[in-house]
This record gives structure tokens, sequence and C-alpha cells, in this order.
């Protein structure tokens, strides 16, 4: 279906001017002010514009489909109502995955290095599902000359593939608030993966959170942010963690020729307490350093992160499921000890042609280990990738890409993963 309505764009976009420079030479009745006039010329403008915007994105539509491009939901869409300044798209897309694991891996609908078993007795499965598939709602208008924007997206990556909120977030101005991706994280350092995780050592939170960014210039961003104190401990009975302040991030970001190097710092409030309501406090850190760099006589281009700080583990894509590894309360002590943890992960991204892409990745995690931690837990892992997209045409997406990842535990146990995955992505 997406097919046959790619020669209906030009009758569509034909229809869509032609509404907009009617709606415009509509005759003013004597009745009409000045001021109402140039409310309908300012309108016109806006959605020529957005008719621009929309048909100039269509150019080089396999840029527009890259998985960092699609997280932000910037490029995806159709709009479907346009009136008085108020403009309201819808996007999404259906993907379907076909999953074999040589080894086993308790994350069969996303690769974690962190869900390998171990010892593994290396038994094949094959999963199918649809759980990336996603459906988002945006709208955008104009209050008092600054752009007030609204995005709300949902996914069925679970199980049972029920739809679940992903995002929800609106700005206005340098103001944003709403659940959406972590000022802490580099969204625009993604790399082009199929496989929904991506790497293991990546920097991958999307959190509640009230953000104020500063165009310091037109190469120049400043943000700040407080967000959800949400923490992942491991703590003796009688004990509980508590939500008291805020995490706070910055993140300096400065970009040349669709190229950029990225600084994050995030401060993670560890709070937790007893039965006798008496609470204790530590303070956890992280630094992140990103880049991309954007080739300029090609689409390719080359990302790398670093990663570390302590107490933040739920901010790591291989830990965000809940491993008490922010830190561990220690007996002996009477106090809590935030546990470090490095990462390090890089990705070049070719073009053979405009329809054809590679991505080949690597990751690595170490986690500096407390002596209190139990001994089957986790020491390190690592995570790689390499992949082949094809891109028919702006709607659709299909590829193939293997994975491969380890854990080794404190004790020196070990294990691996090979995975194969083919994936179709339908957009509208």
């Amino acid at each position: 279906m997406l097919i046959k309505h790619k020669p209906m764009k030009p009758f569509i976009a034909f229809v869509g001017i032609t509404i907009c420079v009617g709606s415009f030479i509509t005759p003013a009745t004597a009745q009409d002010s000045k001021a109402d006039l140039q409310t309908r010329v300012d309108s016109l403008e806006r959605r020529v514009g957005r008719i621009e915007f929309s048909l100039k994105s269509k150019e080089n539509a396999p840029r527009s489909q890259t998985r960092s491009n699609m997280e932000k939901g910037e490029l995806s869409g159709i709009v479907i109502s346009d009136n008085q300044g108020i403009s309201l798209k819808i996007g999404g897309f259906v993907q379907i995955d076909g999953i074999h694991d040589l080894e086993q891996n308790t994350s069969g609908l996303g690769f974690l290095s962190s869900g390998i078993v171990i010892p593994n007795d290396k038994k094949a499965n094959t999963l199918y599902n649809v759980g990336a598939s996603r459906f988002n709602l945006s709208g955008s208008m104009l209050v008092n000359q600054k752009e007030l924007t609204t995005f709300i997206e949902f996914d069925m990556f679970n199980q049972a593939f029920v739809p679940v909120l992903r995002n929800a977030w609106a700005e206005y101005g340098g103001f944003g608030a709403g659940l959406y991706w972590s000022n802490f994280m580099d969204l625009d350092a993604y790399p082009n993966t199929l496989d929904y995780n991506g790497p293991n050592a990546m920097i991958f939170a999307r959190q509640v959170q009230f953000r104020y960014t500063w165009s310091i210039d037109s190469a120049l961003d400043w943000a700040f942010s407080l967000e959800d104190p949400r923490s992942y401990m491991t703590l003796d009975s009688g004990f509980r963690t508590l939500k008291q302040f805020p995490d706070v991030t910055t993140s300096l970001q400065y970009d040349w020729d669709n190229s950029h190097v990225r600084v994050a710092g995030v401060l993670h409030p560890l709070a937790y307490g007893d039965v006798n309501q008496e609470r204790s406090h530590s303070m956890g850190y992280g630094i992140s350093l990103s880049t991309l760099l954007q080739q300029n006589r090609n689409k390719d281009n080359f990302t790398c992160q670093f990663n570390y700080g302590t107490g933040i583990s739920k901010y790591y894509n291989d830990l965000a499921g809940g491993y008490p590894y922010d830190g561990i309360y220690s007996t002996a002590d009477k106090k809590l000890k935030p546990i470090a943890i490095l990462g390090i992960s890089a990705s070049y991204d070719h073009w053979w042609t405009d329809k054809l892409s590679s991505t080949i990745g690597y990751g690595y995690m170490n986690i500096n280990n407390r002596p209190e931690q139990d001994d089957a837990d986790i020491h390190s892992t690592q995570y790689a990738i390499i992949n082949f997209i094809y891109y028919p045409n702006e709607f659709i997406k299909s590829g193939i890409e293997w994975i491969y990842g380890t854990r080794q535990n404190i004790d020196g146990a070990h294990a691996y993963n090979n995975r194969a995955q083919f994936t179709v992505q339908l957009a509208f």
C-alpha cells in the first residue's frame, strides 16, 4: 500500500499548495483589518515553508531513515492538519524483526550483552517480533512569536506487544519538559543499527525531566536539566531506595558542517532509608564525551563515545534494565559504596550507494566491582555489529545485521552470543 501511495505525492503537494493559495487569495471583507491580513500572510508563509521542508527532506530520503533521525522523530510523518498556524502531524512505522540466536540470551527482543546466560549451553533460538514498531503524533504552533512544539510516541517493545509510552515531550523557546531522551545522552551520535538496543557502553536513557537550552551562537548550545532521580542499588533487608533530589545534568555541544563534539555531565544523588525512617545519602557522578564526524564528500560518518562515572549504572545501555549497580551497601562500613563504570563505543556508517549502507561498530563496558558484590555479578561486556541496509524508497528499509557479544562475571566465568537479525520496516 505504501508503494501505491507514492505516485500520489505530486497530487497531494498540488492540493496542499492549492489550499494554501486559495486561503490566501480569498477576498477580504471590509471588516478585515491590516492585522488580519498580516496574520493570513504569516500563516501562508508557514504553510509553504512546511511544504518546502517536507519536499526537501524527501530529496535525500535514506539519510532521514538513519537510526538517530528516526529516534528524534523529526523527519517522519505526514501533516494531517494545518490551520491558522497550528500544524498536526502523525508518523511512525511497522517493523518486523526475525531474530536467530546461536547461543542463549535472556534479552530476546533487543540484544543486551548483559543478558548472555552463564554457563551457556549454546541452544539456538528463533524469535519473530514487531515490538520496535511505533506511532507518534506531533504538533507545532506560534505563541507570542515563539514556536510551541509537542511530541508524543508509543512503541510495543515488550513481550505482550502492548503499546507503551515512549516519549511525551513539549518545547517552548528554550524550555523543554516531559519524558524524553536524557540530556546526558548524545542522541545525534546513535549508530545506525537495526538492533533496538544498540551498543552496550552507550549512554541510553529516557527520563522525565525539565530542561533549558541556551543557543550561545549558531554553532554552540548549552543545556541544563533536572531529571528523574530513580536509583538501582543493592541494599540490606530493611533498607529501601529513596528519590529525594533530582539528577542534575548539563551538556555543551559544538556543531559544524553536520558534525559535532559534545561533553555532558551528571550528578546523581543516591538516597536510601531504613524502616525507622533514618536516611543516608551518597553522590553519583558521570562524564560523557562524544562526537559525530560527517564526511563532506559523501554520507559516511564516524561516531565515538567515552563514558565514565560512579553510581550511574542506570544510564548505561547494557545495565538500563534494572541491574542494581548504582551502588552496594557495605555492612562493615555501614554506608553505601557507589560503583564505577567505564564505557567506550565507536561506529562507522558507510554508504555504498544512495540506497545501500553498512554500519560496523564496537562497544566495551567495564565495571570496577566492589568486594561486597556477588561473584556472579557482571564485570565486563562487549558488543560488536555489522549490517547491510537497503532503502528502496523513503517509506521502506530492510536489512540484515550480525551481532556478537560477550559477558564476563567477577569470578571469571564468561560466555558469548552470536545473533543474526533480519528486519523490514515500513514507515508512514
